[in-house]
């Protein structure tokens, strides 16, 4: 079984700054591209990751393209195993200026799409007639959206994904429900809503980090998971690590295996790389 790791953050404190990174020891250090292989290394069994994209780390606004642009030159000559593909780059939709920032952000060929974290901002902020214009125009540009919320605003996200319909949105950490404290009615009907458009993929990813660290993993996904493939089908799943925020690579892979293990060979073809490959446009 096949694997395109679709979140990866790498972090370099040496060149830009992490401020999220305060409050959590554990993630302030260097985390190269050497550093996931090893990790990847280890997580080989079942399954095997084969290639990864590059996810935004949340920098300050004003080091933003500078990231991009890091990463998307070390993509640009990276030949290692597994490769870096691509890069998911930070952008401000919310910003007047953001029709410029899309054009520099798109003239970069390994640029394959777009993320505005949101959960730690103002609701109101991805509400605006502006932010939805603004992400209308990706489609023209074939770049994605990676949503990252929580679960109470997946209600406005799906009015969002409504407005935007040739727009390829991505949920990131499948909508981040509270998988320690069991199953969530509003986290549930907000992948509904949000699944009902065509144009939402959900990205199964990051809920090792959201579950009881003392309890068996597997078990403690598989609820989610089952939610996800029924609202969103096979063809609209794909997956991801949040490596190294979610830090056990090895424990996430395993559970992954296992739980595509029970698909059909089509199935998890599909969500282990066909439709990281359709969408964000890596064939």
């Amino acid at each position: 079984m096949e694997l395109i790791d679709t979140h990866v953050h790498l972090m370099h404190p040496e060149l830009f700054a992490y401020p999220w990174c305060a409050e959590n020891p554990a993630l302030q250090r260097r985390f190269s591209l050497e550093d996931y292989r090893v990790a990847a290394a280890k997580a080989k069994g079942r399954a095997k990751i084969q290639a990864m994209l590059f996810m935004e780390a949340d920098v300050p606004v004003a080091q933003q393209e500078a990231e991009t642009e890091f990463f998307a030159r070390m993509a640009d000559k990276d030949r290692g195993d597994p490769p870096l593909l691509a890069v998911i780059a930070a952008a401000a939709p919310e910003s007047s200026d953001f029709p410029r920032q899309l054009a520099r952000l798109a003239g970069d060929a390994r640029v394959r799409g777009l993320r505005r974290v949101l959960h730690n901002v103002p609701d109101e902020l991805a509400q605006t007639e502006l932010f939805a214009e603004n992400l209308r125009l990706l489609a023209k540009h074939e770049l994605t959206f990676d949503l990252c919320v929580r679960p109470r605003q997946l209600a406005f996200i799906a009015e969002l994904a409504g407005k935007c319909p040739q727009t390829q949105f991505v949920l990131d950490h499948a909508g981040a429900p509270d998988v320690a404290g069991g199953d969530s009615e509003l986290w549930r009907e907000g992948i509904r809503r949000l699944a009902a458009h065509a144009n939402v993929a959900c990205k199964f990813s990051g809920l090792g980090s959201l579950a009881d660290k003392s309890k068996p993993l597997t078990p403690q996904v598989r609820p989610f998971f089952t939610h996800c493939l029924e609202c969103f089908y096979p063809e609209r799943v794909l997956w991801g690590s949040d490596w190294p925020v979610s830090p056990k690579l090895q424990e996430w892979v395993e559970t992954t295996a296992e739980l595509l293990g029970e698909l059909s060979d089509h199935e998890q073809a599909a969500i282990g790389t066909g439709n990281a490959g359709r969408i964000y446009r890596l064939n």
